[in-house]
């Protein structure tokens, strides 16, 4: 067994890749269901695990307890306000979802990754010291993959806290209180010891990627989604505005008051001088390469490479998918 990658088109949106992850989830329910009920010598292949991967245009996707509907039209022109760099009259979407939290915000600069597998598959069965795979495992797996991957290719330390997603401790530097040199403050000694207490770094807690899980029958949804060069943020954040440039200051990020958002590019700059290191490969489809081999040595598979769909099999499933939506 083998897992897929699907590499979804340049900047698809969002609602369309979430009709490709229906699509696959689909074909693994019409599987279960028909080997349910037939003789082993009528069995139904299901598709081998999944993972869907894509940057989308920028969108604002709301959580399950969350609807359009309850959206106020202040709220709706604030997120929808163009952004600068996409031009002016290109507005973010606003979609709904099936995932817990609040609203969030997925767009240019990111990797999305979203795995289709069954948890309740043979292959799954004796996943690490757990019989069988279970939701909180699987929700750990999706953790634990991307802090490895993040790790690995970039020297972050990641991790978890009581709140959703995976966050990182960001270098600040202090905002000095001591007060300008004057006259007194001229000799050597003195001058360098205020510049020592300028130089002296504190961190903050930034949220650098967002997870989400929803299933159907044990078949997984949703996935990771990992700000690689996106806008970012400060604490306290100003939030609640139409910024013009920055899509994560129009909303507080999954109802999180008073933390800031961060991107693999920024700690870049931050650690290493204002600079992105030139071997440091921001694309979001070999960010999400490397994320699927790792996904696949986790799960324990057998065959640990991962098959990526050629450009006609994902032509396909974009096709079917604009099917789905239209009948949907």
């Amino acid at each position: 067994m083998r897992l897929r990658l699907v590499q979804l088109p340049a900047n698809p949106a969002y609602g369309l890749a979430a009709a490709v992850q229906e699509l696959v989830r689909r074909q693994f329910l019409h599987a279960k269901a028909s080997n349910a009920h037939t003789l082993l010598s009528m069995y139904v292949q299901p598709p081998p695990p999944t993972i869907i991967a894509f940057t989308p245009t920028p969108t604002y996707t709301l959580g399950r307890r969350q609807s359009l509907e309850l959206l106020t039209d202040d709220e709706r022109a604030r997120l929808q306000a163009p952004l600068e760099s996409l031009g002016a009259n290109y507005a973010p979407a606003i979609e709904e979802s099936a995932r817990g939290g609040l609203t969030t915000y997925h767009g240019p600069g990111q990797a999305v990754i979203w795995p289709v597998i069954d948890l309740k598959a043979p292959q799954f069965q004796n996943y690490g010291a757990l019989t069988p795979l279970t939701v909180r495992a699987y929700s750990r797996l999706l953790e634990t993959t991307t802090q490895d991957v993040l790790k690995r290719r970039f020297g972050l330390d990641v991790y978890t806290t009581d709140e959703p997603g995976l966050w990182i401790q960001s270098p600040r530097r202090r905002a000095s209180n001591q007060r300008e040199p004057n006259q007194a403050d001229v000799d050597s000694a003195k001058t360098e010891k205020t510049e020592k207490i300028e130089k002296i770094e504190e961190t903050e807690e930034r949220k650098i990627a967002a997870l989400g899980v929803h299933l159907r029958r044990n078949i997984s949804a949703l996935g990771v989604a990992v700000n690689l060069d996106t806008p970012v943020t400060r604490a306290p954040a100003t939030n609640n505005t139409a910024s013009p440039s920055n899509p994560w200051k129009r909303f507080v990020p999954c109802g999180i008051e008073g933390k800031g958002v961060s991107c693999v590019a920024d700690e870049a700059r931050l650690r290493f001088g204002g600079h992105v290191p030139e071997s440091w490969d921001l694309s979001a489809a070999s960010f999400a390469s490397k994320w699927a081999a790792a996904f696949a040595q986790r799960l324990g598979l057998a065959e640990m490479e991962v098959d990526i769909a050629d450009a006609e099999t994902v032509r396909q499933l974009v096709a079917h998918a604009e099917e789905l939506l239209s009948v949907d």
